[in-house]
């Protein structure tokens, strides 16, 4: 594990990344066991972001996107 991020009740999360930097995320459970694998790498370009709302049940309800590193 290279880094790691709590994920909210909801099933979203908020990280930051490094531009140009391929990173990969697996969810991972209590027991350190994958729970949920990516079947891609991905990255950023330099001031763009991506936004994870939760993995596909309910993350469909338009919530507003809240950036915290303002």
């Amino acid at each position: 594990i290279f880094g790691y991020q709590y994920v909210e009740s909801d099933g979203s999360t908020v990280t930051s990344q490094l531009s140009d930097v391929p990173y990969y995320m697996q969810i991972l459970g209590d027991k350190g066991m994958s729970v949920q694998t990516a079947l891609t790498w991905a990255y950023l370009r330099p001031y763009h972001g991506r936004i994870c709302s939760g993995c596909h049940y309910g993350s469909y309800r338009g919530r507003a996107f809240k950036n915290i590193h303002q």
